[in-house]
């Protein structure tokens, strides 16, 4: 997979992955590292989550809307304030983007994560 990383130029991205559903956040840790992103978490707990939303070292989030029940609105909201660009990853279509760059529908392809972290990545430099 190294070719389709350095094809996107995603390698070294920083994603940070909130994610509550254990095989789900497996599946986007090895997507991401085939893609040659650096993982940040995965966080699957709220408290956790929105922790690391405030703080530093990643360049971009994805974002499960759900997190074990709980809404992370919030952390939406606390990403946007940022002006960190996120994606939601969700399985439902969300009520609103939340200030979201991207929307990655679950379940989804490495093509099109790819294609929603290059446009995250684009965003960085606008």
């Amino acid at each position: 997979m190294a070719d389709l990383a350095t094809d996107t130029g995603l390698g070294g991205l920083r994603v940070l992955v909130i994610e509550d559903e254990p095989l789900i956040s497996m599946l986007l840790e090895e997507m991401l590292l085939d893609l040659e992103c650096e993982v940040v978490g995965p966080f699957a707990d709220y408290d956790s989550a929105s922790e690391a939303s405030q703080g530093g070292g990643f360049d971009v989030a994805l974002l499960d809307l759900d997190l074990a029940g709980r809404n992370t609105d919030p952390i939406a909201g606390e990403l946007a304030r940022r002006n960190h660009p996120f994606a939601i990853a969700s399985g439902a279509p969300p009520a609103t983007d939340h200030g979201a760059a991207a929307v990655l529908p679950k379940p989804f392809t490495m093509d099109r994560l790819a294609a929603v972290l290059r446009d995250l990545r684009a965003s960085l430099t606008n």
